[in-house]
């Protein structure tokens, strides 16, 4: 996988967390202390994430960090 897939992989299984949980963009930014539009832009493909961006996002959204990892590559 490129890097570039890779990012726009993250995002898609960041948003599919996210929706299945019921959380808006805007919720789990305040949760992580940052802007929606960064959120935003992790969904989008636009941004990755740092690792401790990726292990507070596992914490607000009830899952383990590795399960981003195992959903991206299940594709």
């Amino acid at each position: 996988m490129e890097e570039s897939e890779i990012i726009r992989s993250f995002g898609k299984v960041l948003r599919e967390i996210r929706e299945e949980k019921g959380i808006t963009q805007e919720r789990l930014a305040n949760e992580i202390q940052s802007h929606f539009t960064h959120i935003s832009r992790l969904e989008n493909g636009h941004k990755q994430p740092t690792l401790t961006t990726l292990f507070k996002l596992a914490e607000i959204l009830k899952v383990e960090p590795e399960d981003f990892i195992v959903r991206m590559k299940r594709g």
